[in-house]
């Protein structure tokens, strides 16, 4: 199953409403179970929809938080506002 763009905007947006971090885990909880056979979807397939609405417009990446030296940001923790917010 793929998620649907619009979809995926509104977890986006109700995540954002909701205060909360907009990166892949936060929105693939807000989307449940609607994936294949009643599952989850892939963080990572989440991830990558992200950077999708990245790259059409859609959404920005939020400034980055500095870690240490504990390396990059994993992919799925990569922080994104709606354009709109930024």
């Amino acid at each position: 199953m793929v998620i649907d763009e619009d979809q995926l905007l509104d977890a986006v947006r109700v995540v954002n409403g909701a205060g909360r971090p907009v990166h892949a885990e936060n929105v693939r909880k807000y989307l449940g179970q609607c994936a294949d056979e009643g599952g989850y979807f892939e963080v990572s397939v989440v991830a990558a929809d992200l950077e999708e609405l990245e790259s059409l417009g859609k959404l920005k990446r939020a400034p980055a938080i500095e870690w240490n030296d504990s390396g990059p940001t994993p992919r799925t923790r990569i922080r994104y506002v709606l354009p709109s917010e930024q």
